[in-house]
């Protein structure tokens, strides 16, 4: 039986049976397909290269594809698996005001993800029918604009809600209780097997300098399964908010007469909001209510002082937008979504950062990767009501940053930068063009209803979180290389130097013809007559002795 026809059943006995505790499901994770499957998404994934405490890299795992997961499977099949600790690596965030705030990220083996992924293939169909309508964190066919959409919409002026709670739960992850996180397992999930493998994985530990720590509450960050295991622990808050939302149309309108609240709410992923139809001390009173809740049932913990209650005249910030409402150019009262000012600021020290020395790397690799920021940057924004002004802001301080950053590396007066690299309103190599922000126009919010994507003929698609933190930032492992592989590309036509077929710039990889570390200088190594282009599985072959 095909995987996504497994899913598909699985999750249509979900939706059918809500009352219904599914056993015998460990045997999946020792299918073959199921293994295969979720190895081909943990591959995909940018961070596939990254290793564990194990130091097995995702070319280790390649060079014996076959081989590992046959191994892997027998460990399942005779329950012999045991998860390793997790690296703890911290992640600098660089802050609009300049303050670098550090998080820490648990980065689990090759193999463990591996399990995390095919046992998440097998919760995820059951939860999903669960989940609530308000929550939109790390589902399918969910994203940050969807729960943005939900919020601006419920705020239009004749809904009537003015007040606004910000939730902000502490330290979330790092506080998950083991046991409550098992018991809502239990509501769905009757396997011995699978929920100890869960168990296991809650467990594992972390590895820190060579020192291994227990974890007895806590869900790492970085983890495959760690955003399906939240939004199950949240769902409870998730339920106790319906009870609270949930009301007719002719219910909220008795409520008002009668001068009783009304409640309306959106999760993503550990961020909420709650809209009050009321009054200010309503909302006061919902906001103790909840810190109650959390703490009673939880055990977590509602951070009082970042938790404000707002007027939306006065505006609040949601996953990065702020939201307020005013009078519009026809004079009638209008929700605005804009970019707050800390974000252009954010987006702008990242691009500073890049373009701070750093003259010994290639011209095309900081196009790129300046192109990266920008486009993640913008492509998240352009949501927002009139984004180009910000856009503006953030295109004038890169168009001359780059000039400068030009001249800088080939010691050249303005007028020469201009004549050699400038493209229209933009820079640019024969290769690579630098994408500005104003490229990008503005797009309208659109409510959609999320349906099940399990039950339905699409395969489940997941947004990609806009990180600037963790975008590439130009710096080469071979500073010029491609600058390098520009030229030789141009040299040798296009056509790899091994098959002699024609290669895609973008795809193509530079090779040495003879070794690289056959050569005491490694700068000989690296000259344009040692190099050639090739296609990766050329590549490939060639590493491995696969030729003819």
């Amino acid at each position: 039986m095909m995987v996504r026809e497994m899913q598909r059943k699985l999750s249509l006995k979900a939706e059918k049976a809500r009352d219904h505790v599914f056993g015998d499901l460990y045997s999946l994770l020792c299918r073959g397909d199921w293994l295969a499957m979720a190895w081909e998404k943990v591959k995909s994934n940018k961070g596939s290269r990254t290793a564990g405490v194990d130091r097995t890299t995702r070319s280790n795992f390649e060079h014996d594809e076959q081989g590992c997961l046959a191994r892997l499977k027998e460990k399942l099949r005779q329950a012999t698996f045991k998860p390793s600790p997790v690296r703890r690596q911290y992640i600098r965030e660089l802050k609009a005001s300049g303050r670098i705030k550090i998080r820490p990220l648990g980065i689990p083996t090759l193999e463990d993800r591996m399990v995390q992924e095919a046992v998440r293939m097998i919760l995820e169909p059951i939860f999903e029918p669960d989940f609530s309508q308000d929550s939109y964190g790390f589902r399918p066919g969910r994203s940050t604009h969807r729960a943005l959409t939900s919020v601006w919409r419920r705020l239009l002026p004749h809904a009537g809600y003015r007040w606004i709670i910000e939730g902000d739960i502490s330290s979330f992850f790092d506080n998950v209780n083991h046991k409550l996180m098992l018991r809502f397992l239990k509501r769905r999930i009757r396997d011995k097997k699978l929920l100890k493998l869960v168990w296991m994985f809650l467990r594992s530990g972390v590895m820190e300098e060579g020192t291994v720590r227990n974890t007895t509450i806590g869900t790492p960050q970085g983890g495959i399964i760690s955003p399906l295991l939240a939004n199950i622990y949240l769902h409870e808050l998730d339920r106790y908010m319906e009870r609270r939302t949930k009301r007719s149309h002719w219910k909220r309108n008795d409520n008002r007469k009668k001068g009783i609240a009304n409640f309306l709410y959106t999760r993503y992923a550990d961020d909420f909001v709650v809209l009050c139809c009321g009054t200010k001390h309503q909302a006061e009173a919902m906001k103790q209510e909840l810190s109650q809740f959390l703490a009673n049932e939880l055990r977590l913990e509602l951070a009082m002082d970042k938790t404000k209650v707002t007027h939306i005249q006065d505006g609040f910030t949601f996953l990065g937008f702020h939201l307020s409402s005013g009078i519009g150019s026809t004079g009638k009262i209008i929700v605005r979504v804009r970019i707050p000012e800390e974000a252009v600021k954010r987006a702008q020290a990242k691009t500073d950062i890049m373009l701070k020395a750093q003259t010994e790397m290639s011209v095309n690799s900081k196009i790129l990767a300046l192109n990266s920021v920008i486009r993640g940057w913008c492509q998240y924004d352009q949501y927002a009501t009139i984004p180009i002004f910000m856009f503006k802001k953030l295109e004038y301080r890169v168009f001359w940053d780059t000039a400068h950053w030009l001249g800088k590396k080939f010691k050249l007066q303005m007028p020469e930068v201009m004549r050699r690299y400038r493209q229209g309103n933009t820079f640019g190599t024969s290769t690579t063009q630098l994408v500005l922000p104003t490229k990008y126009k503005n797009k309208r919010l659109q409510f959609r209803l999320a349906t099940n994507p399990y039950t339905g003929n699409t395969v489940p698609e997941y947004e990609e979180v806009v990180d600037l933190d963790q975008r590439w930032t130009g710096i080469e492992n071979r500073p010029g290389s491609l600058d390098r592989k520009e030229e030789v590309y141009r040299r040798d036509g296009g056509k790899c130097g091994i098959c002699g077929e024609d290669v895609d710039w973008a795809g193509g990889e530079l090779d040495h013809r003879t070794s690289r570390y056959t050569f005491r200088d490694k700068k000989e190594a690296d000259r344009k007559k040692n190099l050639w282009i090739v296609h990766p599985e050329c590549h490939r072959q060639k590493t491995y002795g696969q030729l003819a």
